[in-house]
């Protein structure tokens, strides 16, 4: 008999050895995560030059908080690789922006993840989970459905309701998630051009054609929101009504062109639904594989909710099923890898960082440490609950990042999670097919593959 406790989920096994310079470059093409050998799991902070860029990992509470907190001036900047991945669908937006753009612009922003407003917040995502729900019993019950694209419908769906007063529907909804896919399929992982500053010319031309078309997509139904809220049809207190009432301002820096505002909302929309929907699946997958945690979870639905829906009212008394996404972020950190330039030569744990350095925070290997967690590959929910015994330190958990550019949506997307997940589970049993192979997909976000393929059971 198999002890649940004792199950690994699914991860890459960790190499011998480090592989050489040639062949890590070639490594991180195909997969950001494999190249990884067991003492990257053990070690502080590592790294050297790679070629002729140099590369180094904070891999530590203490380095993690001197990069991101600490001496975040000299590494605000994204990784020129992160750069061109991303501009092609968010411009200067503020995922990519930095300096005194990006300060303005996340200024403007905050306002609409002020804790004032999560009551509407939470009410909306308790309808649209609710209206995923029946829809479920109607057309899924004892059917095998693709769960990574229902999670991303739907926290697309609650994103767009919560931050643009817009009801994209299901048809919107699966553009904007098949979009941002075909847009991450089409990105490279590790874009070797990028990396040693060669020209922008340099790159396969047809991938740049890819890039760019699969960000149009996306770029026209953002389009189509703005051009609702010019034309008065949305209500006044979103984040896309803040936005559009800076199109005027006399500031350079505040004053917003029309892309320049749907850049911020594509931002929205995508680090809003893409995150958030690959760790709710992550979590589902989870709890498909450990009993012993789905009936904890189901003891506090009974005794919290009693049948009824989840809302907002609900969330801090469903700290089991909080602490069970929580812990889905540690093995699955929905970003597994940040990365910084060094604008300027420092020495990080006796160790020259030279300017231009390439730092990385890698969510991955830091969720994983050795010395840090408790049985770090196994899933334990509890460590996220009071009174568990193995403490971690605040810098060896940082699904969110951290410092200044700690995610502005982090409340919002646990709220939202914890919402989705409890009324999912109170309402349906899910169990993996029998025809799938666990696996993950890491491209900008970490993604269950082959969209999760689950069979829905209605629970009794």
């Amino acid at each position: 008999m198999i002890d649940n406790n004792q199950i690994i989920p699914v991860r890459p096994t960790p190499l011998n050895d480090y592989p050489g310079p040639l062949k890590l470059l070639w490594m991180l093409r195909k997969d950001l995560l494999s190249i990884w050998p067991t003492s990257a799991y053990q070690e502080e902070f590592f790294g050297g030059p790679v070629m002729n860029q140099h590369m180094y990992v904070a891999n530590s509470p203490a380095t993690v908080e001197h990069v991101l907190v600490k001496n975040n001036d000299n590494y605000e900047r994204k990784s020129p690789y992160m750069r061109k991945a991303l501009e092609p669908l968010l411009g200067d937006g503020l995922f990519v922006s930095d300096g005194a753009l990006w300060r303005e612009r996340r200024r403007l922003e905050q306002p609409a993840f002020h804790p004032s407003h999560f009551q509407t917040y939470g009410n909306i995502m308790a309808d649209v989970v609710a209206d995923t729900c029946d829809r479920w019993k109607k057309e899924h019950i004892d059917k095998e459905v693709m769960i990574l694209p229902e999670m991303a419908w739907l926290t697309a769906e609650i994103i767009s309701q919560s931050m643009f007063d817009y009801p994209l529907g299901l048809n919107k909804a699966k553009q904007i998630v098949e979009g941002f896919a075909d847009f991450q399929a089409s990105v490279e992982q590790f874009d070797l051009s990028a990396f040693f500053g060669w020209p922008k010319w340099l790159p396969n031309m047809p991938q740049r054609r890819r890039v760019s078309h699969n960000a149009g997509k996306i770029h026209v139904i953002v389009e189509d929101i703005i051009a609702m809220g010019n034309a008065g049809k949305l209500r006044n207190n979103t984040l896309l009504s803040q936005l559009l009432a800076v199109q005027d301002s006399e500031s350079s820096i505040t004053r917003m062109s029309s892309e320049q505002i749907r850049n911020e909302a594509v931002v929205i929309l995508m680090a809003g639904h893409e995150t958030t929907a690959n760790s709710l699946a992550w979590a589902i997958y989870l709890i498909s594989q450990y009993p012993h945690v789905e009936e904890k979870l189901l003891e506090e639905l009974k005794i919290v909710l009693n049948g009824r829906p989840a809302r907002y009212e609900d969330i801090s008394s469903l700290k089991y099923t909080r602490a069970i996404f929580e812990e889905a972020m540690r093995l699955y950190p929905p970003v597994p890898v940040l990365s910084r330039v060094a604008l300027e030569e420092e020495t990080i744990c006796d160790r020259n960082v030279p300017k231009d350095s390439i730092m990385l925070v890698i969510p991955w290997l830091l969720h994983r440490h050795e010395l840090l967690w408790h049985k770090p590959n196994h899933f334990i929910p509890e460590r996220f609950m009071d009174g568990w015994p193995h403490k971690h330190d605040k810098y060896a958990y940082v699904p969110f990042s951290a410092g200044p550019r700690f995610c502005l949506g982090a409340a919002f997307g646990l709220m939202e999670a914890t919402i989705c997940l409890a009324s999912i589970m109170q309402n349906f049993s899910l169990s993996m097919s029998p025809r799938f192979t666990p696996g993950y997909e890491c491209r900008l976000t970490l993604r269950p593959s082959n969209g999760l393929p689950m069979v829905i059971k209605k629970r009794e």
